[in-house]
């Protein structure tokens, strides 16, 4: 993780991403996962450009089965958009483009 990307798990999910001031990219991630590893260095690149505006957080999936399942989560990478502590309703699975992330996070801004 570096200064840009904190990586938290269920019990400071609450006070970090639903009692936040500002918008939350939360990023469910798994080992041995290609695309996590692919998306990775695209996360943390966003991550640095919206720094102060936008909060990025990683969650293993598997170690938050509880926080997933109650999220609706089931595969990695999965983002997760919040604003106002609420899901902003977009979400983004798979092989995520660093264009399509960046263009996620400036309308989650407004």
């Amino acid at each position: 993780m570096s200064e840009y990307v904190k990586e938290i798990d269920q019990s400071q999910y609450d006070s970090e991403v639903l009692a936040a001031a500002t918008p939350v990219v939360l990023d469910f991630f798994s080992t041995e996962c290609p695309p996590c590893e692919a998306l990775a260095p695209k996360y943390e690149a966003v991550a640095e450009q919206f720094a102060g505006k936008v909060k990025f957080y990683k969650i293993f999936r598997q170690g938050n089965r509880d926080l997933a399942a109650r999220l609706g989560v089931s595969g990695s990478p999965t983002l997760v958009f919040f604003k106002n502590g609420q899901e902003s309703g977009e979400r983004m699975t798979g092989d995520i483009k660093r264009t399509e992330l960046k263009k996620s996070v400036e309308s989650l801004i407004g």
